[in-house]
């Protein structure tokens, strides 16, 4: 079914330099009327699908109803309308040679409407454009070729390009059916890039259009050798094939063409294995409800109840009745003050007159501490249920998200406390606009047209220019989230980038974020400007036609000085409503960007659907995982795992890096959710209220585990309560984790602050207390232990080990190693290789077969080790922060 297209192409900025695919597709979506979450869709492409390749963008555009194919144009051939290109997603080229998604959604006298994801909506000339675009190389058989420029759409190409040249109808009839007539690929290719040469000749002025072109296409094509080889968008490749050189695009299909291209778009995404899937990993961002930050905002607000809002609402209308009633008292002062000549009078007049300025300061001063008030609340409000929400995100949401936006979202939080204060000034503004209105039509009825011109106006012309307000700073607010990112990598990062020298190329990352952000802050503020322009220019304007339409009538004197208060007045009460709307978007956006974790699909939410039994961890679980399929950004991690562990068993999982161990821990922790199989404890599947309580019984040892800054002794007490056997145990699990070398060198002792992520303590101390945190957890009944002694001496590792194997020998306890021979004495060993369970079996038997992998690790360990014992080598260790070497060189 065709969709209608939006005149201007939504704008949606990228929250990082990973995001331009999730982005341009959700622009392009949107313009063709299909709404989606741009946070669920880069959440997708970051976890469950590839938004990097543009295979994925075709699968999940035609899954949304937005059926595209994905072809590959010589670049001067985009911009043709005989291409049928427009609107499509193009693979375009960043100045320091990254490719990068953008929409190019139509073109019109030579200029492109294109969605830059890292800026927003540009315009830019045809030329322009064409250098940004990205050229791709690929080799295709020639009859594939041969058979597409034979076809109706490639020599509809050719004829436009031989007509821009001003050559007549019937040369180019000619020229076509010459090249159409040899049957290799060779003809069509060779009049394509003659064409593209002579076009390039008329553009720099070298020959003319018409039949001076026509003349040298001719002598080209007699030799074809001396066209140069960067004319060429095909050209031979060997054993019958030829490469052609062109832009990478996603563009519409025919309707007749949308059954099997989007059959293929499927097939093409990697690690996707059909409709099911996919569509899957898109409900969250194709059924989630659009945005509403006001109602959101409201809904919190009214917690306390209507009457607080109705109040001060009454109290603003209060204090812009007081203000225009000021002026119509003062006046009639004025004119009635010498009929009151008793002094009794006068001093009852002056009394009622402060009596009536003391009314409007305490209306005044409720309405500004209702409005403080109400800011407050709202602040307090969204910080407890940012801070609420937080613990029940899956990890999914995090790894999809940057760190340094997640901060500044929180941060943002007190930019809302000003909202109330900006809606009771724009009410305050309009109330005494409609009733400054009311009161000049009182006076002066006949002026009632012109002066309803100027409310409509004033209200109106902020109102139609909120949507050109919210894009330019959404836009701006999203460079912001951008730059945020550059202050925490270089604080995380300080050491490395000096080490490295790499200091210019980060200050050179920043500057061109700083540079899209300065442009995108300048089209804000020149917005503003033009705003606040036209409504000075029409609303004194119309004053003037006001005044001067009561001066012809004969209006009385004593009239004319009220009437011009009250309709001078009017236009800076729209300059002010003009000013405040400004702010409004603002306050939109940061409301967005702050509500989105608000909404976002919880974990236990995300997790399948279980049993509905009540859960029972006490004892040592029995895990099963059924042919288990893991995917993220649309690859398999995991791949048909299919093992049973029985309770209480000790097991080690070894295998090269990235081979799945972690992974695997990752479906025990929830951080992982089977896309095929199941993965069961103690024959229930692992879901909801039952991974839960798994984990309230789990003791994860692994180096990304956090280490906080806070004091040694609530680093060790973490996660594992306060009971009072826990903090008895506390110098007994100090010193199975030899820590107690560590606490001496503390200068306060236990109470010593570890720095930010255990910057104080070296790599294999840290891994200690890690380790000492996992000993102080009570009832323990699994174990999950990665990499548990990295940095850490051979000896030091296998003390450390079986300590935690004696302490934990009544928990099902898993082991994920490098060092194989510790596995010898396991209960059983697993062996992975890319995602895949390869071996399972006992050590002792494993290591028999000369044939197994586990044979393979533990044969090329103990080579490793012999190379390392030879007496050639100089040996040095650190003893008390000395460097010392070892004197027998052993």
């Amino acid at each position: 079914m065709a969709r209608s297209k939006s005149r201007l192409v939504p704008e949606v900025v990228q929250s990082s330099a990973m995001d331009c695919g999730p982005a341009a597709l959700k622009a392009y979506v949107e313009g063709h009327g299909v709404s989606v979450s741009y946070g669920r869709l880069r959440e997708a492409c970051q976890t469950d699908i590839d938004g990097t390749a543009i295979e994925a963008l075709q699968a999940i555009a035609v899954e949304l109803g937005v059926p595209v194919e994905q072809v590959l144009l010589p670049k001067d051939l985009v911009l043709l309308e005989e291409a049928g290109s427009l609107p499509c997603i193009a693979v375009t080229r960043l100045p320091n040679g990254n490719t990068h998604f953008a929409v190019i959604w139509s073109l019109a006298a030579g200029v492109a409407q294109v969605m830059d994801p890292a800026s927003g909506r540009r315009w830019m000339t045809r030329n322009q454009l064409l250098h940004e675009l990205y050229e791709h190389a690929m080799s295709v058989p020639a009859e594939d070729w041969r058979e597409w420029a034979g076809s109706e759409q490639g020599l509809c190409l050719v004829a436009s390009q031989l007509s821009s040249l001003g050559i007549v109808k019937e040369a180019v009839t000619k020229l076509i059916e010459n090249a159409a007539a040899d049957p290799t690929w060779r003809g069509l290719a060779s009049l394509d890039a003659a064409a593209r040469a002579v076009r390039s000749m008329v553009d720099a002025g070298a020959c003319k259009r018409g039949r001076e072109a026509a003349e040298y296409l001719t002598k080209l094509l007699g030799d074809v050798s001396s066209i140069p080889k960067g004319y060429w968008s095909v050209r031979d490749a060997s054993d019958g094939e030829v490469e052609i050189r062109g832009a990478v695009l996603l563009r519409p299909l025919r309707a007749d063409e949308t059954p099997a291209s989007s059959k293929e778009g499927m097939e093409g995404m990697e690690g996707v294995e059909g409709q099911k899937f996919l569509s899957k990993a898109l409900d969250a961002a194709r059924d989630e409800a659009p945005a509403r930050p006001a109602l959101e905002l409201w809904q919190r607000i009214r917690e306390d109840g209507l009457l607080t809002p109705a109040a001060l609402v009454a109290a603003l209308f209060g204090a812009a009745f007081a203000i225009v009633i000021e002026a119509l008292l003062f006046r009639s002062l004025l004119e009635l003050a010498p009929l009151f000549g008793l002094t009794e009078y006068r001093a009852g007049i002056i009394g009622a007159l402060l009596a009536f300025m003391l009314f409007a300061l305490v209306v005044d001063y409720a309405a500004v501490t209702g409005e403080l008030r109400l800011g407050r609340r709202l602040e307090t409000r969204l910080r407890v249920a940012f801070q609420e929400k937080i613990p029940r995100l899956g990890d999914r949401y995090f790894h999809s998200r940057l760190t340094s936006d997640m901060a500044e979202r929180n941060h943002s939080i007190h930019l809302l406390r000003t909202l109330p204060v900006l809606a009771g000034q724009i009410l305050r503004a309009s109330f005494e606009m409609v009733l400054t209105t009311a009161a000049i039509v009182w006076l002066v009825p006949s002026t009632t047209p012109i002066v309803l011109l100027v409310l409509a106006t004033s209200l109106l012309i902020p109102l139609l220019a909120q949507p050109v307000f919210l894009e330019r700073d959404l836009r701006v607010r999203s460079h912001v989230g951008g730059l945020s990112s550059f202050y925490l990598d270089a604080l995380l990062g300080l050491v490395p980038l000096r080490v490295h020298g790499a200091q210019a190329a980060i200050r050179t990352q920043h500057e061109s974020l700083l540079v899209e952000w300065a442009r995108a802050r300048l089209g804000l503020q020149r917005a503003a400007v033009g705003l606040e322009g036209a409504q000075f220019l029409i609303g004194y304007g119309l004053v003037v036609m006001l005044l001067l339409s009561y001066l012809n009538q004969g209006g009385e004197t004593a009239v004319i000085l009220l009437l011009a208060y009250w309709a001078l007045n009017l236009p800076v009460l729209g300059l002010e409503i003009v000013r405040l709307a400004w702010r409004y978007p603002e306050q939109r956006n940061t409301t967005l960007r702050i509500t989105e974790p608000l909404h976002a699909l919880e974990e236990k939410d995300a997790a399948p659907a279980g049993d509905g039994e009540a859960p029972d961890v006490s004892g040592p679980p029995a895990i099963r995982i059924e042919n288990a399929t893991v995917r993220a950004a649309g690859h398999r991690i995991l791949e048909a795992i299919d093992v049973s562990i029985k309770a209480g068993s000790h097991v080690a999982i070894v295998g090269p890096s990235g081979s799945g161990k972690s992974s695997l821990f990752g479906l025990l922790l929830g951080w992982h959710f089977p896309d095929e199989g199941r993965v069961m404890i103690d024959g229930s599947i692992l879901s909801g209220e039952r991974l839960d309580a798994l984990r309230q019984k789990t003791a994860w040892v692994d180096p990304a585990v956090q280490l906080w800054n806070r004091s040694l002794v609530d680093n060790l007490r973490y996660g594992n309560g306060n009971d009072n056997d826990a903090k008895a145990s506390l110098m007994t699990i100090v010193e199975q984790a030899e820590l107690r070398s560590v606490l001496e060198m503390l200068p306060e002792g236990h109470q010593t602050k570890l720095g930010d992520g255990g910057g104080l303590v070296s790599g294999g101390e840290g891994q200690r207390v890690r380790l000492a945190r996992a000993f102080m957890r009570p009832n323990v009944s699994l174990a999950l232990m990665d990499e548990p002694f990295r940095g850490l001496g051979r000896r030091q590792r296998a003390t450390l080990l079986r300590r935690a194997r004696e302490l934990w020998s009544g928990a099902t306890l898993l082991c994920i190693t490098h060092d194989v021979s510790e596995t010898e004495g396991f209960d059983r060993v697993l062996v992975m290789e890319e995602g895949r369970l390869v071996e399972d079996g006992t050590p002792a038997a494993l290591a028999e077969d000369a044939s197994s992998r586990y044979r393979a690790l533990l044969d090329s360990e103990r080579e490793l080790m012999k190379v390392w014992s030879e007496k050639t080598w100089r040996r040095f260790e650190i003893v008390d922060g000395r460097v010392q070497e070892q004197s027998d060189g052993a």
